[in-house]
C-alpha cells in the first residue's frame, strides 16, 4: 500500500501530454484486487436487506416494475429522450435474468463500481501509474445523495469519471476515434442524468483549459482549432436534445439557500446516521487532503486541478432549486471530492506514513460500513413487517396515501414512499408515483390522472389533523379509492372515521379500508 501511494507524475509545460519517468509506477493487479474486495464489502448492506432504506427507492422500484411489465391498468409506458434514464434502461433488462429486487440491488453495486472504478482509472491516466490512493472513493459511496435515492445521478457521475478518463487516455489517438468514443460516453452521461452531464462538461472544459491556453499564447491557431473541433462534437447531441425538451421542463425559477449552507453541504459526503462519528470521519478526510495540500505533497494533476476548480466554482454559484428540482447544489460535493481523489497523487514523507494513512482509511471504511449495516438491518425488520400488510392487499386496488408535511427527509427507516411497493407487488394504483412528463418514462392513464390530486398532505390534514366533521366529509371522494395507507415518523394514531376501517396496523405504517358508509358522503354531497 505504501509503495502504491508514493510516486507522482510529471506533466509537460502545456499540460497536454503525460510524461512519466521510467516505467509507470505501480501495477494494476494489486489495485484492482483491492478494488474487488472493497466493492464486495460495499455490496453487503444492499444484499443483506429486503429493501435498502433509501428515501426514493420504493418509488423507483415501482417504476421499474411498470417498465418491465410494459405498464398496467393505471399507468402507461411512454419512452422519450429524457436525461434521467440510467436505472430505467438497465434494471428492467436485468430483471429479465434475475428477480426485480435483485436487479435493482445489482444496479446499486454498478453505481459503486462506476464511481470508484472511474476514480481509479482517471487517477491512472492523470497520474501515470496505478495507485491505491483513489480507492479513497469507497469512503464517499454511502453519502447523503445515495440515502435520498438519487440513483440516476450517482450512476451518471460514475459515467462522467469514466468518460473523463477515456478523454485523456485517447489523447493523441486518431481524431475520429476520439470524437466517436467521447460522443458515445457524453450521450451515456446525458441520458443517465442531466446534472451528471453538467459535471462531465465542466471536467472536460477544465482539462482543456491548459493546452488551449498554451496554444493561444503560442498563436498556434491550427492546434487550437483542432482541439476545439475534436472536443465540441460530443456536446452537440445532448445540446439538441435538451433544447428540444425545454417545453416539457417545469418553471425555470431559481432560489438560493443561505450562503452558510454551502459549507454545511460539503459534509453531506459523510453524513449518514451517527452524526458525531460522521463528523469525525469528515474532519479526518479534510485534514488529510488539506495537510497534503498545505505541505505541497498532494500532487494534484494540473489539468484535473483546473477541472476541480471549475466544479467547485459551479457548486458555489448553483442555486438550491431550479427547473422544479430541489437540491441542485446538494449533488455536487460528492462529485467534487471523487474528482479530487482521482486528480491527486500524494507524495508521503515515508512508506510508514503512507501505510498508516492506508490502514486508517481502511479502518474508517470498515467501521462506516458496519454502522450502515446495523442501521439497514434494523430498517429491514420494520420493512419486512410493513410489506406483509402490502402483500395482504387484493391485486389491482387503488391505494391512497396520507402523511404529514416534513416527512421527506433522510432517516433511519424512511417509509414515506413505502406504499408504492403496492404497485410492484400488487399491481395497485398509488397516486404518488414519480410519473412527471419530461422526467420519467411512465405516465398516468387519463382516467386516473385526476386521482393524483389526492395529495398525502391533504388527506392527512383531513383524516388525522382535522375535526370529526372534517373526517366525515373528506376533501376528496374517498370512494374513488379502496384503501388508504398512513405513515409518519412517530407512532400513528388515526382517529375513528365513518369512512375507514382498520386493515393492517403497525406503529408507523397503517392501512385502512375505505368503507361504503352512508355517513361518509362525498365532498359535494
Amino acid at each position: 500500500m505504501g509503495r502504491a501511494l508514493l510516486r507522482s507524475r510529471i506533466l509537460d509545460t502545456a499540460g497536454a501530454t503525460p510524461v512519466t519517468p521510467g516505467r509507470p509506477y505501480g501495477r494494476a493487479l494489486p489495485v484492482w484486487g483491492a478494488f474487488a474486495l472493497l466493492l464486495m464489502l460495499a455490496a453487503v448492506p444492499p444484499f443483506s436487506t429486503v429493501l435498502p432504506p433509501l428515501v426514493d427507492y420504493p418509488n423507483h422500484l415501482a417504476r421499474m416494475h411498470l417498465l418491465e411489465e410494459g405498464g398496467s391498468a393505471f399507468y402507461a409506458v411512454r419512452w422519450a429522450a429524457i436525461p434521467n434514464l440510467a436505472e430505467d434502461l438497465i434494471v428492467p433488462q436485468l430483471a429479465r435474468l434475475v428477480p426485480l429486487d435483485t436487479a435493482a440491488k445489482l444496479f446499486l453495486v454498478m453505481i459503486f463500481a462506476l464511481m470508484a472504478g472511474g476514480a481509479v482509472w482517471l487517477n491512472r491516466v492523470a497520474a501515470g501509474g496505478w495507485r491505491l490512493w483513489p480507492l479513497l472513493a469507497f469512503l464517499l459511496l454511502y453519502n447523503r445523495i445515495l440515502l435520498w435515492g438519487f440513483l440516476n445521478y450517482l450512476f451518471g457521475i460514475g459515467v462522467a469519471l469514466v468518460g473523463a478518463a477515456a478523454w485523456l487516455a485517447l489523447e493523441g489517438r486518431r481524431w475520429w476515434f476520439r470524437v466517436l468514443s467521447s460522443s458515445l460516453l457524453a450521450a451515456a452521461c446525458f441520458f443517465s442524468h442531466i446534472a451528471a452531464f453538467g459535471f462531465y462538461a465542466l471536467v472536460i472544459l477544465g482539462v482543456e483549459v491548459l493546452p488551449a491556453w498554451a496554444a493561444l499564447r503560442a498563436r498556434q491557431w491550427a492546434m487550437l482549432a483542432r482541439r476545439i473541433g475534436v472536443a465540441a462534437p460530443q456536446f452537440v447531441l445532448p445540446a439538441v436534445l435538451f433544447l428540444d425538451s425545454r417545453h416539457d421542463l417545469p418553471d425555470p425559477a431559481v432560489s438560493y439557500a443561505g450562503i452558510w449552507r454551502k459549507a454545511d453541504l460539503l459534509f453531506s459526503v459523510f453524513d449518514n446516521y451517527e452524526r458525531t462519528f460522521d463528523i469525525g470521519c469528515f474532519v479526518l478526510f479534510l485534514g488529510l487532503i488539506g495537510g497534503l495540500a498545505w505541505t505541497r505533497r498532494l500532487g494534484l494533476a494540473p489539468r484535473l486541478g483546473w477541472a476541480s476548480g471549475l466544479v467547485l466554482a459551479a457548486y458555489l454559484l448553483l442555486p438550491s432549486q431550479i427547473y422544479g428540482g430541489s437540491g441542485a447544489d446538494h449533488r455536487l460535493p460528492t462529485a467534487f471530492f471523487l474528482l479530487l481523489a482521482a486528480a491527486s497523487a500524494p507524495r508521503f514523507p515515508s512508506r510508514r506514513v503512507a501505510a498508516a494513512v492506508g490502514i486508517t482509511a481502511a479502518s474508517v471504511l470498515i467501521v462506516r460500513l458496519g454502522v450502515i449495516e446495523q442501521v439497514w438491518r434494523e430498517a429491514d425488520r420494520v420493512y419486512t413487517a410493513d410489506l406483509a400488510g402490502i402483500d395482504a392487499l387484493p391485486r389491482g386496488v387503488k391505494l391512497a396515501l396520507a402523511h404529514p408535511e416534513g416527512l421527506f427527509h433522510v432517516m433511519r427507516t424512511p417509509e414515506v414512499h413505502l406504499a408504492l411497493m403496492a404497485i410492484a407487488r400488487r399491481d395497485a394504483f398509488v397516486p404518488t408515483l414519480f410519473a412527471i412528463p419530461g422526467q420519467q418514462p411512465v405516465a398516468l392513464k387519463p382516467p386516473f390522472a385526476a386521482l393524483a390530486e389526492a395529495t398525502p398532505q391533504i388527506l392527512w390534514a383531513a383524516l388525522v389533523g382535522g375535526s370529526a366533521a372534517d373526517r366525515a366529509r373528506p376533501p376528496i371522494p374517498l370512494s374513488d379509492f379502496d384503501f388508504v395507507a398512513f405513515t409518519d415518523k412517530r407512532p400513528l394514531r388515526v382517529p375513528p372515521s365513518p369512512c375507514l376501517a382498520p386493515f393492517f396496523i403497525q406503529p408507523t405504517f397503517q392501512i385502512f379500508t375505505v368503507v361504503d358508509n352512508p355517513d361518509c358522503p362525498s365532498p359535494d354531497g
